[in-house]
């Protein structure tokens, strides 16, 4: 290596670690912000859930935001995503919705709810159910989702009809 060269490494080289700090320090930042992006409003949420207007407990319920159509007179596009929510019913249906980051609460707004039991038979191949299931299974499926709005301070009632026989 030439004098020159050396010099101009070691005069380069002041360059480098300011780059290396500045990096450092932004990624401490956005360590210590928990996040480079805002963080979304969450309200607290929950309610009852009933089949046939009988408590349901151990049923999974998971709130999955909408996101809104633009308004179609000022084209403003409305609010809506976000995380999804869960909760399962105690044995008086009631429930708490929490986000899968175990933050409380669920996004206002608009959701469509999938619901799930918990309790349901589900027997081996081949095998008969011993007992009919009390929630209808297409609930747990996207297509047949339940819609409702989350409001802050508004408990949610949702009842749905028991399982045609």
């Amino acid at each position: 290596m030439t004098a020159a060269s050396s010099r101009r490494a070691v005069e380069a080289r002041p360059s480098v670690v300011r780059r290396r700090v500045g990096l450092t320090a932004l990624a401490v930042g956005c360590l210590l912000t928990a996040s480079c992006k805002p963080q979304i409003k969450l309200v607290p949420a929950g309610g009852t859930f009933t089949i046939g207007g009988k408590p349901a407990g151990n049923i999974t319920l998971q709130f999955m935001p909408e996101y809104a159509k633009p308004d179609a007179a000022s084209g403003a596009k409305g609010a809506g995503g976000g995380p999804t929510s869960y909760a399962t019913t105690d044995a008086e249906g009631r429930f708490t919705l929490r986000t899968y980051d175990n933050r409380d609460g669920a996004v206002p707004g608009p959701h469509l709810v999938t619901a799930v039991d918990l309790d349901e038979e589900r027997p081996a191949q081949g095998k008969e159910r011993t007992r009919p299931p009390r929630l209808d299974s297409k609930y747990s499926m996207g297509a047949y989702a339940i819609r409702v709005s989350v409001e802050e301070g508004k408990p949610l009632t949702i009842d749905v009809p028991p399982p045609a026989r």
